[in-house]
């Protein structure tokens, strides 16, 4: 149940991401030497394939076709471009009036989510940037690309509904086994890079510069695309970026360290450290260590630890640019524990510990099968950590999504051969920009600096915002010099996407703001804690 609940927070987070976009500069002549040939690497063979464009929703579910879909045949194996095929399920939307000067393919974390999260997104982009056709596929194994999944775990009256529990695992690895057999093993992120590389050959428009934009794992998927095509782009745009050869068994471990910097910062802060005192971290460390005695057991939600609901909500915190700024003020209630205080978590505590009727469409689109074979083929360790070693980095957090909670029934998962591109980065000319979060508990900094290191050839910029989260581009706020906020991700990313060999426009990174612990938002204190003042 709290593994569901923390991973519809996260679904709901990145849906809200769309926001914040940043003004439309006035576009610039498409530059016709900037465009670039095919080059596919040394295992991507590209054959001619049809694509046949029907109208269809922007928003899936919804009635009006403001959009074009197509499901195209990609090659089940990037190595055997003429043998059998997967269906490739691909969305584009060009905002009204658009021109389409450009277009942008927009590649989605997980591993295991589906397109989706774009439609929103690209819909808000291009209310300021309609001269670009925005484009974003569904990963295969998710969504409406050949998705695989076991059908008795994932039935909606089965133990977990829609989610596989760690009971439901073994019996679902088994099914996914015997249902595809060796083709389970085609389902790799090369494989994945290919679809994308195919896909953008099969659509592109004379004269047309092509984008790809990756954020979290879809950076880690947009390194793979370069390296079987490394020129086919005119620019590239990392967003919180997952650098080859990580462990996404550290994620737990990497989202503490993460919380670690945010109190940092609060200890830094006039208000926030007049609340915790000079040493914040070590506040909530003890703070955890008093709850798992009992502490606040008025706050408490029966059956349900306090400290690990509060782990798990502020680790899904940690992501959100807003809600991020409530840590501190939970932690200083949390400690105190006054009636009041105990009332505020106790609002806190219930809500979060209740689990939705219904999966978002997110989830439904989710490959969990998916997830797991490319994570733990591409993104494991050696040695492999026991559960016992994943469950006390958990429990030793102030600040967790339990991620690998979900990792302790597949850690014996049948993992594909790790093919020559597996912990390796391309080699390419194409220009680039690498967008990247000070405090993003998810790729966290110290790792995603090895981008910047790796990847530093003429038009490969690196952008480092202090505090920003998870999603640059929905979390570095700034005010324009006519008075609008806007995001400086997105300020940073169009301005790339205008001129990708002219240097970027960086200037708002000075002028992003920081955390703010005021929480002057009544109206989202009322809903998180019941009361209309987060501290008091």
């Amino acid at each position: 149940m709290l593994r569901t609940l923390t991973s519809c927070l996260l679904a709901l987070l990145l849906i809200a991401c769309p926001g914040r976009v940043d003004d439309r500069p006035e576009p610039l002549p498409v530059d016709a030497g900037t465009g670039s040939t095919m080059d596919a690497g040394v295992d991507a063979g590209v054959v001619p394939i049809t694509v046949t464009w029907t109208p269809c929703p922007l928003k899936t579910g919804m009635s009006e076709s403001t959009a074009q879909c197509a499901v195209l045949e990609t090659p089940l194996e990037a190595s055997n471009p003429g043998g059998p095929t997967i269906e490739y399920f691909v969305k584009r939307y060009r905002p009204p009036n658009g021109r389409g000067l450009r277009s942008m393919w927009m590649l989605q974390g997980g591993p295991g989510a589906s397109g989706l999260v774009f439609e929103g997104l690209s819909e808000a982009l291009g209310t300021r940037f309609p001269d670009v056709d925005y484009y974003f596929p569904d990963h295969r194994g998710t969504g409406r690309s050949s998705r695989i999944s076991c059908r008795v775990q994932e039935s909606p009256v089965s133990e977990g509904g829609q989610y596989i529990t760690n009971t439901e695992w073994p019996a679902c690895i088994a099914a996914v086994q015997t249902d595809l057999g060796p083709k389970l093993a085609a389902f790799t992120m090369t494989n994945a890079a290919n679809d994308v590389g195919v896909a953008i050959e099969a659509t592109r428009q004379p004269n047309q510069p092509v984008f790809v934009y990756g954020v979290s794992y879809g950076t880690s998927l947009a390194l793979r695309y370069l390296q079987l095509f490394p020129s086919q782009a005119d620019g590239v745009v990392l967003d919180s970026i997952a650098p080859p050869g990580i462990s996404l068994y550290r994620q737990d471990e990497d989202a503490n360290e993460a919380a670690r910097d945010y109190f940092a910062a609060c200890a830094s802060d006039s208000l926030c450290a007049a609340k915790l005192g000079p040493l914040p971290w070590q506040k909530a460390e003890a703070l955890f260590a008093k709850l798992k005695l009992g502490h606040c057991a008025e706050a408490a939600v029966e059956g349900v630890p306090t400290h690990l609901l509060l782990r798990r909500v502020f680790g899904s915190f940690l992501m959100d640019p807003v809600l991020r700024a409530y840590i501190a003020p939970i932690v200083y209630r949390a400690d105190r524990c006054e009636p009041s205080d105990a009332e505020a978590l106790a609002v806190l505590l219930n809500q979060v510990s209740r689990s939705p009727l219904t999966p978002p469409l997110e989830h439904q689109l989710w490959g969990w099968v998916l997830s797991q074979n490319i994570l733990h083929s591409e993104f494991g360790e050696t040695p492999q950590p026991t559960a016992a070693m994943l469950a006390a980095i958990r429990e030793a957090s102030v600040a967790s999504r339990d991620v690998t909670e979900g990792f302790e029934a597949t850690l014996n998962w049948p993992v594909y051969p790790a093919d020559r591109f597996v912990g390796k980065w391309p080699e390419t000319q194409t220009p680039m920009v690498m967008l990247q979060g000070g405090l993003d508990p998810a790729t966290i900094l110290r790792k995603a600096r090895a981008a910047r290191d790796r990847l530093s050839r003429a038009n490969q910029t690196w952008v480092e915002i202090p505090s920003a989260t998870h999603t640059v581009i929905a979390s570095s706020p700034f005010v324009n010099a006519i008075g609008e906020r806007r995001s400086c991700g997105t300020a940073v990313m169009m301005s790339f996407v205008e001129n990708p060999r002219a240097p970027v426009d960086t200037s708002c990174v000075s002028k992003v703001e920081g955390l703010n612990w005021s929480l002057t938002n009544t109206s989202i204190t009322l809903s998180l804690l019941g009361k209309s003042d987060a501290w008091e």
